[in-house]
C-alpha cells in the first residue's frame, strides 16, 4: 500500500517537472507577448549628442540664453535626423523667432550672428562690410539668411555635427552621381566631397506645385522649364502623382530674345538645324519656332557657345547635346511643357 503511494507521489512530481520545462522552453517573445503588454513597448529613437550640441549653441548665438526649455531642445534635435533640410529649418527657428526680434539687434550684430551660427566662426572685417552693405541697401535679413545658408560654409558645418548633406531627391541619379541636397526650396548638385554645386532655385516648389495644382500631360511625361533661373525638370508619373525624373541647368533667351512663358505641348523633332551660323543638334520642338536643343556646336562640329545658366538665346532652350539627346529619344510628342 505504502509503496503504491510513493509510486503515484513520484509520477506527480515528474508530471510537474515536465510541464515546468516544457512551458520554461517556450520562445522569449512569445512569453513576453502574453504579459502585461511589455512586447508593445518601443523605445524612441536616440539621438546624435552633437545635434543636441548643434542645437544647444544656437540659444547662446541667436536667443541670448544659458538655458533652454528641454523639450523644444529635444524637438529640434530629433528634426536633424532628417539632413541639412531641417537644419536649415532649425536656423529659421532661431533667426526668425519672437526672441530674437525683440533683442533688436542691428545690421552689424545681424551679420555677426550669423557668421557665428551658420559658420561657425567669428566674421571677417570684409565678409561682414559686404553684408550689412546690402542690409543697408534694402536687402531682407530674410534673403541674407538664405545666402549664409546656400554656402559650402555652412554645408561642411552641417557636416562636423553629423547632419545628413545628401537627400533621395530624384527617382534616377544617373547624372548626378555625387547626390544632391535640399536646402529651403532650392536643389543643389554636390562633389565628391559634400559640397553644393550647381543651384536650382525655387526647385522644391516646382515639384510641391505640379501635384497640388494637379497639372496634366497627355503621357507619362511633364516638363517645366524655370526660366528665370535656367533650368528644366522632367516629371514621371500622371496627374497627382508627378515623380521628379530628371533636373538638368539649361541656357533661354537673352534681353530682346525672351523665352515664352506658358502652357505648351511637344510637337515636332528635327535630328539638327542649321540657324544663323550656328549647328544645333537633336531638336524637340515645344512652341513654334521654340525648341529644346543642344547647345550650338560650328558647322564642323566643335562647340561654339556651350554656357549654361545664363540668358544668352535667341529664345530657344540650349541644353548639354547629351541632354538634348535624351529629351530627343524618350520624350513623346503631346507631352505638356511649361515655362515658368
Amino acid at each position: 500500500m505504502l509503496k503504491t503511494r510513493l509510486i503515484r507521489l513520484l509520477c506527480i512530481v515528474i508530471i510537474f517537472i515536465s510541464v515546468f520545462c516544457l512551458l520554461d522552453g517556450l520562445p522569449a517573445t512569445q512569453v513576453a507577448a502574453d504579459t502585461v503588454g511589455e512586447a508593445d513597448i518601443v523605445e524612441p529613437d536616440e539621438i546624435d549628442p552633437k545635434h543636441y550640441q548643434f542645437v544647444g549653441r544656437l540659444y547662446s548665438i541667436v536667443t541670448r540664453r544659458d538655458t533652454c526649455d528641454p523639450e523644444e531642445k529635444e524637438k529640434l534635435a530629433r528634426s536633424l535626423k532628417g539632413g541639412i533640410t531641417e537644419a536649415y529649418n532649425v536656423l529659421y527657428h532661431f533667426y526668425f523667432s519672437p526672441e530674437y526680434r525683440a533683442l533688436h539687434t542691428s545690421d552689424e550684430q545681424f551679420a555677426e550672428d550669423l557668421y557665428t551660427g551658420c559658420y561657425g566662426r567669428y566674421a571677417d572685417a570684409k565678409g561682414k562690410a559686404a553684408v550689412v552693405k546690402k542690409l543697408e541697401k534694402g536687402t531682407s535679413r530674410y534673403l541674407v539668411f538664405r545666402e549664409f545658408v546656400s554656402s559650402n560654409e555652412f554645408a561642411q558645418l552641417c557636416a562636423s555635427y553629423n547632419i545628413r548633406i545628401k537627400k533621395i531627391l530624384l527617382s534616377n541619379y544617373i547624372d548626378h552621381l555625387d547626390g544632391m541636397t535640399c536646402i529651403g526650396d532650392d536643389y543643389y548638385d554636390l562633389d565628391k566631397k559634400g559640397n553644393l554645386g550647381w543651384k536650382y532655385t525655387n526647385a522644391a516648389k516646382h515639384v510641391r506645385c505640379i501635384n497640388e495644382q494637379l497639372f496634366r500631360s497627355e503621357t507619362d511625361f511633364f516638363i517645366i522649364a524655370d526660366i528665370d533661373n535656367c533650368y528644366i525638370m522632367i516629371f514621371k508619373g500622371s496627374v497627382g502623382k508627378w515623380k521628379l525624373y530628371k533636373i538638368y541647368p539649361m541656357s533661354c533667351g537673352k534681353k530682346g530674345h525672351s523665352t515664352p512663358r506658358g502652357n505648351y505641348k511637344v510637337t515636332k523633332k528635327l535630328t539638327h538645324f542649321y540657324s544663323h551660323g550656328s549647328l544645333c543638334y537633336h531638336a524637340t520642338q515645344w512652341n513654334g519656332p521654340y525648341y529644346f536643343h543642344s547647345v550650338t556646336y560650328n558647322y564642323n562640329g566643335t562647340i561654339q557657345d556651350g554656357r549654361l545658366g545664363q540668358h544668352v538665346s535667341a529664345g530657344c532652350i540650349r541644353l548639354n547635346k547629351d541632354v538634348a539627346y535624351w529629351i530627343y529619344k524618350n520624350i513623346p510628342l503631346r507631352t505638356s511643357v511649361k515655362t515658368v
